[in-house]
């Protein structure tokens, strides 16, 4: 069925503002300044958002990773959780080892990996031999990525535009098992569809 002319106008206008908003925050990004909403990876891209969250009362370390694509939508979700509790560094050293581990074993490109740890991506970028239990995962993370990724790249935001990889790591305290979702876990459905509009 033919899409009318009004329709396709429609979809073309919010893909081109949805490319102005995209160049804005790269703007922004280029003087320092870091827009607080999250925004869709550029076209025939996917965005990965991971985080960490730590239970004091469960003695666990939760792990978060939302995968969307290019128009916001939702694409898979996992949850995993050790049972101790990390110090934040290595735990979300761990949450960037995972997710790569899991997108590679997809064969998933295009990706961008997105983080709220600063020190994780700083780490990550660098070449400093780091022989501590930080580092060792930083360089299990590099070595994975440089041999299985053509086009993706590991960025830093802010905390207030991870909230669905960070609801997701708080659920992950308090489940038994690993979990994949392939529909929108209940846990940020309301994230998702704020995000989206």
């Amino acid at each position: 069925m033919q899409q009318q002319p009004a329709v396709i106008a429609q979809q073309q206008c919010r893909q081109q503002q949805c490319r102005q908003q995209q160049r804005g925050q790269h703007a922004l990004s280029r003087k320092g300044l870091v827009s607080a909403q999250w925004l869709p990876p550029s076209s025939e891209r996917y965005k990965c958002n991971v985080d960490a969250a730590f239970s004091e009362r469960f003695q666990r370390t939760g792990l978060g990773i939302c995968i969307r694509d290019e128009s916001g939508t939702f694409v898979l979700a996992k949850v995993l959780q050790f049972g101790q509790i990390y110090s934040v560094p290595i735990g979300e050293a761990f949450g960037l080892y995972h997710a790569i581990q899991w997108l590679q074993d997809m064969r998933f490109d295009n990706i961008n990996f997105e983080l709220d740890s600063k020190i994780t991506r700083d780490a990550f970028h660098s070449r400093t031999v780091d022989v501590t239990e930080f580092g060792t995962i930083i360089g299990a993370c590099q070595h994975l990525f440089s041999f299985s990724f053509t086009n993706s790249r590991v960025e830093f935001i802010r905390r207030q535009t991870n909230a669905a990889a960070h609801a997701l790591a708080r659920e992950a305290t308090s489940l038994a098992s690993l979990t994949i979702y392939y529909a929108i876990p209940h846990c940020i459905e309301t994230i998702i569809i704020n995000e989206m509009l």
